[in-house]
């Protein structure tokens, strides 16, 4: 099989559950689907599907990078994987400002003027995570060539980060597990990926964006 394919069989086997009750998300709203791929790529070998995974999409998107990211912790695993395969960079980006030192968000490689970088994400819902990565980058001056995940659960990052003219990749989407989308409802309607009324009280333990 390519990368792909072994991806989704990957997420599918030890990335992905079906809870009979729903979860709130920290993105907003609700899902009885559950994924978490820090834990899928959690041993070695699939680890090093999913950067192979991710560097195959690099090069069919053609874009050139120096270094690869974003928050801290959804795109550590992956993004350091992938530099130890393709001898490039990664960088891991603070959730806030260091407290002390240099008080910087940014961690790993250095960024700046000239420095082509990749921002990843393993999981996308809303984005959210992401995108304050992407903004966290810009300041540097670093050249942003890709935005890319390995699983995006929704239609709203594309959106934004078209809006953005940042070219973006994801290599599998809700389409592929066969689940509902994540992000924004019609106004006074339940987000997507919501419980009905009427259904079991919800378990409250946030699932990370």
């Amino acid at each position: 099989m390519s990368a792909a394919p072994s991806l989704l069989v990957l997420v599918r086997e030890y990335g992905y559950e079906r809870r009979e009750e729903p979860f709130t998300l920290s993105a907003g709203g609700t899902s009885h689907d559950y994924v978490d791929l820090r834990r899928a790529v959690a041993s070695g070998a699939h680890l090093r599907i999913a950067a192979e995974a991710i560097i195959g999409a690099i090069d069919k998107a053609g874009v050139g990078f120096d270094a690869i990211g974003g928050m801290t912790m959804g795109a550590d695993p992956v993004a350091h994987a992938v530099a130890l395969i393709s001898g490039h960079s990664w960088f891991s980006v603070r959730k806030a400002e260091k407290a002390h030192g240099s008080r910087r968000r940014i961690e790993g490689g250095e960024l700046g003027p000239g420095v082509r970088t990749i921002v990843f994400e393993d999981t996308v819902s809303t984005g959210r995570s992401l995108l304050e990565a992407l903004d966290v980058v810009t300041d540097t001056g670093a050249e942003i060539t890709l935005a890319c995940t390995l699983l995006d659960r929704g239609d709203v990052a594309a959106s934004e980060l078209e809006l953005r003219g940042v070219p973006y990749v994801a290599l599998l989407s809700y389409r592929d597990l066969d689940i509902a989308p994540l992000g924004s409802a019609p106004l006074g309607s339940a987000p997507l990926g919501s419980a009905p009324l009427g259904s079991a009280p919800l378990n409250t333990t946030p699932i990370r964006d």
